[in-house]
């Protein structure tokens, strides 16, 4: 008999392993501490799509703009930084505002 995928079970077992990683718990220990994450987390959003927003990166502006000075192409300067383009010129105006 196959067992059927369950998404809230993946994401409570995701989330135990990283409590697990993280805190140094036993997996049966970290799926206790999960399961409550993931009853709110249906509760608040069961149904809809969640948007979960990468890690903070800090961005070092001048060495976008060094590399922009530089001669380095647009496309090669998004994916070394790895931002979006709208990222790209958001950094820049920011830095011109901040110019005298």
């Amino acid at each position: 008999m196959t067992r059927q995928f369950n998404a809230a079970d993946a994401l409570q077992d995701e989330l135990a392993v990283a409590l697990q990683e993280s805190l140094g718990l036993s997996f049966d220990e970290a799926s206790r501490y999960a399961a409550p994450a993931v009853r709110h987390l249906q509760q608040q959003y069961g149904g809809s799509e969640l948007y979960i927003p990468q890690r903070y990166m800090p961005r070092k502006v001048e060495e976008i703009l060094a590399a922009r000075n530089a001669g380095v192409s647009i496309k090669k300067i998004l994916r070394d930084f790895d931002i979006s383009r709208s990222t790209f010129y958001r950094a820049l105006s920011q830095l011109k505002k901040t110019m005298p």
